[in-house]
């Protein structure tokens, strides 16, 4: 039996919507899912936020002095017939360094514990009469004034015979000795010096132009801590050592109108650093006198412009790296830098100095290395 023209014309079609079914049912089953593009993430600089507004770094030239020194000297004139130290030589605290002729002073003292002898048994008599009623309270009174009066005496001689020798009151090194072997000295005539270099100070004129700019409020402490203060050696201006404040003058030399200040520093291990020599202190300050301490200071550039004209930056959270906008408060401008503020704003925040018009909230970025 043959089939009509137009039943194998129909046939044909089904046939082929057939095949391209299964074509595409196995085209489909074959097929996998494209993972999403991943996010973009902009390469930016930045900067951390550090407190204080903007600041400059001055050196001030100075002079290194023995933490402690002391100009030793006899308390009585005499003659010194020993001194038992040399120039550099190292001294512990309560050493024999020098001494005088003292037998002059050894009688002056033997006699007056001999009239201390009799004035002490003269008082004991006479409280003892006066107690059993055989003498008056003058008597009593009298003895016993003349007992005060031996034992001053006493006292004061056995002082001046002890003065007879020097005694280091710290440990140091003997930085210089003043006098020769058996020689007439004088009282208080300096003999030799004494200085304790474990550690060292620096002292330096402080101009009042930038004395002015130093916060009062502020203890030594936190003025070293906010001022990152350094000490290098004239001879050797390549090293640095840390430093702090441990005094400031409050008043002004007459003839160069400057402020003595003083610093401390740890006397190096590698390093024959010694009183005398000269120094350079090196120390951050305010960058002038309406710098604000609540201030932080940016590069200008980092400062975009909303629309109704509010100073922005970019902050960068540390957690994803993602930035947000914070509206600021502009401040002076000196040079490439602007003070800003915010109540928002802490130091170390991490800010975006570059390609900041090309950001939007929520933006990954990383820092840009190069």
């Amino acid at each position: 039996m043959m089939m009509k023209p137009n039943s194998l014309i129909h046939s044909y079609l089904r046939l082929l919507a057939g095949a391209a079914a299964i074509t595409l049912l196995f085209s489909a089953c074959g097929k996998q899912e494209e993972p999403p593009a991943p996010e973009a993430v902009r390469p930016v600089k930045m900067i951390t936020l550090k407190a204080g507004g903007l600041t400059r770094e001055i050196s001030l030239p100075g002079q290194v002095f023995p933490a402690r020194q002391a100009n030793m000297a006899f308390e009585v004139p005499g003659t010194m017939t020993d001194i038992y130290v040399t120039e550099g030589q190292e001294v512990s605290a309560g050493q024999l360094l020098a001494r005088l002729d003292a037998r002059d002073y050894k009688s002056a003292l033997e006699a007056a514990k001999a009239q201390l002898d009799i004035a002490i048994i003269e008082e004991q008599r006479a409280r003892s009469l006066f107690e059993s009623q055989a003498t008056s309270k003058q008597r009593l009174d009298t003895a016993a004034s003349n007992l005060r009066i031996a034992q001053a005496t006493y006292d004061r001689a056995e002082k001046a015979f002890l003065d007879t020798s020097l005694i280091a009151p710290i440990d140091g090194v003997i930085a210089r000795v003043m006098v020769d072997d058996i020689v007439n000295v004088q009282a208080k005539q300096d003999i030799l010096i004494l200085q304790d270099n474990s550690s060292l100070k620096v002292t330096v004129d402080v101009p009042e132009t930038l004395n002015i700019l130093s916060d009062r409020n502020l203890t030594y402490e936190e003025r070293t801590e906010k001022s990152n203060i350094r000490v290098s050696m004239t001879a050797l201006p390549e090293r640095s050592f840390p430093a702090r404040i441990i005094e400031v003058s409050m008043t002004a030399d007459p003839l160069t109108r400057t402020y003595r200040g003083t610093v401390a520093m740890e006397r190096p291990e590698d390093l024959n650093v010694l009183p005398g020599m000269t120094a350079t202190v090196t120390a951050t300050v305010p960058e002038n006198a309406t710098t604000r301490p609540d201030a932080f200071h940016v590069p200008a550039q980092a400062i975009i412009s909303d629309d109704e004209g509010n100073g922005i930056i970019w902050v960068v959270s540390p957690e994803d790296m993602t930035v947000r906008q914070q509206i600021i408060t502009k401040g002076t401008i000196v040079g490439d830098s602007m003070e800003i503020f915010s109540p928002e704003l802490s130091e170390g925040d991490l800010v975006v100095t570059s390609g900041v018009s090309q950001l939007a909230p929520g933006q990954k970025v990383r820092k840009f290395e190069k």
